[in-house]
């Protein structure tokens, strides 16, 4: 579509674009809840009995979904050679499921987040770091596991600039919210998704403070007032997780204010700096999952809950 088209409509979705209340992604009250959150996990084995990639890669986002009144783990992980989801049964506690997504060069999926139908993923080029593909899959048909997305954005830059290490996805009254961090989220690109439609528009880039960490994964969360994320990343062997306001709710309008940092204690080698991801209970309780770095024959996941 023509250049100009996409400039208009930038502006246009930058001013109006509006992000209402949405059940599995909001919360009453988002810094209290975060200030709630237990620092000591709780910790669940999950049998793996399935041939994961693992050469050259590692475990990268953790989200958890409900299907089919079953709950599920959706953990993305890269390798030499292949961008995967592994899903898990948590009430079986085993892995199911293992879902290819892209190959070699597009061997890389980052950080994810899922909404109640959708989760968005970061598939990128990480050793030439020029392109990435950023997908979303409605992981309640079939097409998810033939990894079929229903929207895809192409982009391609200089090094580092248009990778995807981070993916977060956020429901709204007019579509969706998207984050995708670069190249350890230097650069934060924010777009407005149409899924119905399969459009998208750019709406804003933001540039990070140098002071402020490479984050493995950006989730996106709301209250009442305002749209946060939560960017997770680990230092020194431990576990930290921050939390940015993005925006009031309302018409978008770029904040990026850091409120405050959490720090939280490993469980059996789940880690920030490898899969980390959150998610909103049915009684509005905020809940924070991690795993362990490799996809080996049981995998240990930590749950942070909210007090």
């Amino acid at each position: 579509m023509h250049r100009k088209y996409y400039l208009i409509a930038s502006l246009i979705m930058l001013s109006q674009f509006y992000i209402g209340m949405t059940l599995g992604q909001e919360m009453d009250n988002v810094p209290k809840a975060f200030k709630e959150l237990n620092s000591e996990p709780k910790t669940i084995l999950l049998d793996n009995k399935i041939n994961v990639p693992t050469t050259n890669g590692h475990l990268q986002g953790i989200q958890y979904i409900e299907k089919n009144d079953e709950e599920k783990l959706l953990i993305s992980g890269s390798s030499h050679t292949t961008a995967y989801i592994i899903q898990a049964d948590i009430d079986a506690q085993k892995v199911d499921k293992l879902i290819p997504l892209m190959s070699d060069p597009y061997r890389h999926a980052g950080g994810i987040q899922a909404t109640s139908q959708y989760v968005i993923a970061g598939i990128e080029d990480n050793y030439k770091k020029r392109t990435s593909k950023i997908c979303t899959y409605n992981y309640l048909t079939d097409n998810f596991y033939k990894a079929h997305p229903d929207l895809m954005i192409s982009r391609k830059g200089d090094p580092e600039q248009k990778t995807a290490g981070a993916a977060g996805l956020l429901e709204g009254d007019d579509g969706y919210l998207a984050v995708i961090g670069n190249w350890d989220s230097r650069n934060w690109d924010f777009y407005h998704l149409d899924l119905r439609n399969n459009e998208y528009h750019f709406l804003k880039r933001f540039n990070s403070p140098d002071n402020w960490p490479g984050y493995q994964s950006i989730n996106l969360i709301k209250d009442k007032q305002a749209i946060y994320a939560v960017a997770f990343y680990k230092k020194e062997a431990v576990n930290y997780a921050d939390l940015i306001l993005i925006s009031k709710n309302g018409c978008f309008k770029l904040i990026m204010e850091k409120i405050c940092t959490k720090k939280f204690h490993g469980g059996n080698g789940a880690n920030f700096g490898s899969a980390a991801g959150l998610h909103v209970d049915k009684e509005g309780k905020l809940h924070i999952w991690s795993s362990q770095k490799d996809a080996t024959k049981q995998i240990a996941v930590s749950r942070f809950s909210q007090r």
